[in-house]
């Protein structure tokens, strides 16, 4: 029923997923656990709320300008499921606008394929990976993905990594200025530094390690199936597929480097995971792989909505 309901692109599969986020993000905002409401925190709650429902559209603009999977709505589809497994993250609107920034610049990294503005796209990732550092510090971690990706081009244009830096540079330079304009002060940059932790003691927690051990077996799983299949992809679709694998390992870096472990920093996990396993999904050899595939999608949705009972 999953397979076959996601399995098409249609209106009414991003009016339901729009309603599912809606409704897991008041569920969480409402929760005992959340913040008390009132009225000073309307907006924060509406704009994490919007950011919430664009980072799954942007997900699927991705998708479809990239051809990043086949003509389907599974990867938004498990990319909203995901959020009811660890929603902390809507406690943490920095946390959730840094994973938009790393999204905007994972599409400017994919259309590096294309050949068209290639300096600008560069600049424009750096751009964005730098201001995700600016809410997360550890997302700078993206810019491997950045270089991998300028490394991995057909032609390869000594300039072309000199321009990461340049909009690091920028950044930096807006981000100071604005700082000794508002607080007289420079001291934002020893503020924007954070420490490695690689502590996992936080996942104790029954509700944070069951869905950490769930993202870390998908990864690995769906991970070793792709990179097997790697060379049976055509020449459209390597360069993409390559740099998606690349893209799992470094935001699973990113996750463990979070000096504070509470859940949200899983959301860097989602959108690389539901792609890569969208790519195992989609593909239906034999009436019994799709049976398969059924269950792996419901085993999915069952543990995000039993999580909250624990």
């Amino acid at each position: 029923m999953l397979t076959s309901f996601f399995g098409k692109s249609s209106p009414i599969n991003y009016l339901l997923l729009s309603a599912l986020v809606t409704i897991g993000f008041f569920v969480n905002t409402f929760s005992e656990q959340a913040p008390p409401f009132s009225v000073e925190t309307l907006p924060q709650i509406i704009g994490v709320l919007l950011l919430s429902i664009f980072a799954m559209l942007l997900l699927d603009f991705i998708i479809r300008k990239n051809n990043v999977t086949l003509n389907n709505t599974y990867a938004v589809f498990i990319f909203t499921v995901f959020t009811f497994l660890a929603p902390q993250f809507y406690q943490s609107p920095l946390v959730l606008l840094s994973n938009v920034f790393l999204l905007l610049a994972t599409r400017r990294i994919l259309s590096l394929n294309n050949e068209k503005n290639i300096e600008k796209k560069i600049f424009d990732a750096a751009i964005y990976i730098t201001l995700a550092s600016m809410c997360y510090f550890w997302s700078i971690l993206f810019f491997l993905i950045l270089f991998i990706a300028i490394v991995r081009k057909t032609s390869v244009i000594f300039r072309h990594f000199i321009i990461p830096f340049i909009g690091i540079i920028t950044v930096f330079v807006v981000a100071t200025t604005f700082q000794f304009l508002i607080n007289d002060s420079f001291n934002w940059f020893y503020e924007w530094l954070e420490p490695i932790d690689f502590s996992l003691h936080s996942y104790n927690d029954i509700k944070l390690l069951i869905p950490a051990f769930l993202f870390v077996c998908l990864a690995i799983w769906m991970g070793l199936y792709r990179f097997g299949k790697l060379k049976m992809l055509s020449k459209k679709e390597k360069p993409s597929a390559g740099t998606m694998l690349f893209i799992v390992i470094i935001t699973l870096c990113i996750t463990l480097a979070s000096p504070q472990k509470n859940g949200a920093e899983l959301i860097f996990l989602f959108a690389p995971i539901a792609m890569i396993t969208t790519n195992y999904v989609e593909i239906s050899p034999s009436k019994e792989r799709s049976v398969f595939n059924e269950i792996l999608l419901w085993c999915i949705v069952l543990i995000a909505l039993t999580i909250h009972f624990l």
